[in-house]
């Protein structure tokens, strides 16, 4: 039996809906054209070293042929001149250091994207479609257009050259670079597209930008309306037990919450932590104006009001008490032996380039199988790794009232922050503070910061 095995081709990124390469696609990558100015100066350091290199041809050989061109001497002459021998060897080294020098600049120039101007001035060659090396029969065929160029003398050469400024696309393209599929890139300012590592990841980026929207969720804030009902009460019970599901009552009929005599406020208090506004009532003192927000009850003296005081209804025949002298505030336990705060509830989050989504509430660890036995209190998460690029316990994040804070944890491959564009490497043990539309490299995945 024969079997049909479909043969897997690769798909190159970057491509418009015609299969030409698309230049906005490059711009997010991060890659730019290599400036005028520095790819003639390139130039000139490579045509520089091949001058350097005939010298031994100009000096000892030159001479001697101009002679014979001029007819100073006879062919007969020429072969048996004193200098002849010399000639024939500066020539012979000039000619064989010149191809060995043209080898080399043509296979680094292929393999590399680089000759030796190149490597000197920061500019980089890759094949515009995929961006990568542009090959040594390209940078070859390249060459021979620039010497077949010289078939009008100074003219051809200088047009060829120049090409590159009225490129319609903006990238800084010759003639002679059209026609084999090179592009030069500029590595010192942008990024360098024979950095594998920072091309992966900048390649995810572009490729899974997520989209970063907001869920709408309940207000927990007090109504400004003293009629009006709480969107949301975590506290409110039914007599199922079901949090969060609280009985609305009526409004001409409040429940009574400890204040023997209340009536509206005239204008919205502003609610201040700690000093709970109860509704949008303020208590009133006969003979005296209403109080301010600040002689309001705390959430500290609402906990010991009696049950169904607060979200339920009061009980049958009950008959509200005057409010009790409030005892003096007892001394706080040192921090050592206060209880551990509750954990908040996660406002920002990671969505990393495999879709998954972690919320980040407190202190959470990430790597390819963490350990927290250095990070107490710290949740553990572990992460797909199959580029093996992630260290053991690579990255500390922590939430924060401004965003997500991360530390790395001495990882193998290390971690970055990507902000605009541009990736900041993070220093070991340095917490750095990120914030929404940021993105995070740990090895090679990557995250974004999002705001849950």
């Amino acid at each position: 039996m024969i079997w049909d095995i479909a043969e897997q081709k690769s798909t190159i990124e970057g491509l418009d809906a015609e299969g030409r390469p698309d230049p906005a696609y490059a711009q997010a990558l991060g890659l730019l054209r290599a400036p005028f100015g520095r790819r003639a100066l390139a130039f000139a350091v490579d045509v520089g070293i091949w001058a350097v290199l005939a010298l031994p041809l100009l000096i000892g050989a030159v001479p001697l042929v101009a002679k014979l061109a001029t007819g100073a001497i006879s062919p007969y002459g020429f072969l048996n001149h004193p200098d002849f021998l010399l000639a024939a060897v500066t020539a012979g080294v000039s000619t064989l250091l010149g191809v060995v020098y043209l080898v080399v600049q043509l296979i680094l120039h292929g393999v590399k994207g680089v000759t030796i101007g190149k490597a000197a001035t920061g500019i980089r060659s890759v094949n515009v479609r995929t961006l990568e090396r542009p090959r040594v029969g390209a940078v070859f065929v390249r060459f021979v257009l620039l010497i077949a160029s010289a078939i009008i003398p100074l003219l051809g050469p200088a047009f060829l050259l120049v090409s590159p400024t009225f490129d319609p696309e903006g990238r800084g393209r010759g003639l002679h670079d059209k026609a084999t599929g090179v592009w030069l890139v500029d590595v010192r300012r942008g990024l360098n597209p024979y950095d594998q590592k920072r091309m992966r990841v900048a390649r995810k980026v572009v490729k899974a930008e997520p989209t970063r929207g907001r869920s709408a969720l309940p207000s927990l804030a007090t109504p400004a309306d003293p009629d009006a009902q709480p969107e949301y009460r975590p506290a409110g019970r039914v007599s199922a037990g079901v949090i969060g599901m609280a009985r609305p009552h009526d409004a001409r009929d409040r429940p009574a919450i400890g204040l023997a005599t209340a009536a509206p406020a005239a204008t919205p208090l502003e609610v201040q932590p700690g000093t709970p506004v109860l509704g949008g009532y303020r208590e009133i003192v006969q003979g005296q104006e209403p109080t301010d927000a600040a002689a309001l009850p705390t959430a500290r003296d609402t906990e010991s009001a009696p049950a169904g005081a607060l979200g339920s209804d009061p009980a049958p025949d009950s008959v509200p008490e005057p409010p009790l002298a409030r005892e003096p505030e007892p001394e706080r336990a040192p921090e050592a032996e206060r209880a551990p705060e509750p954990a908040r509830a996660a406002v920002f989050g990671l969505v990393f380039d495999s879709g998954e989504r972690i919320a980040i509430d407190g202190a959470v660890l990430l790597g390819r199988n963490p350990d927290t036995a250095d990070h107490a209190g710290a949740r553990a998460v572990a992460l797909a790794d199959d580029s093996r690029s992630l260290s053991k316990t690579h990255l500390l994040v922590r939430s924060v009232a401004d965003g997500v804070e991360i530390t790395d944890c001495g990882s193998t491959n290390g971690s970055g922050l990507i902000r605009a564009g541009t990736e900041y490497a993070v220093v070991a043990g340095t917490p750095i503070l990120t914030t929404e539309g940021d993105s995070v490299r740990l090895g090679d995945r990557v995250a974004a910061v999002v705001r849950l």
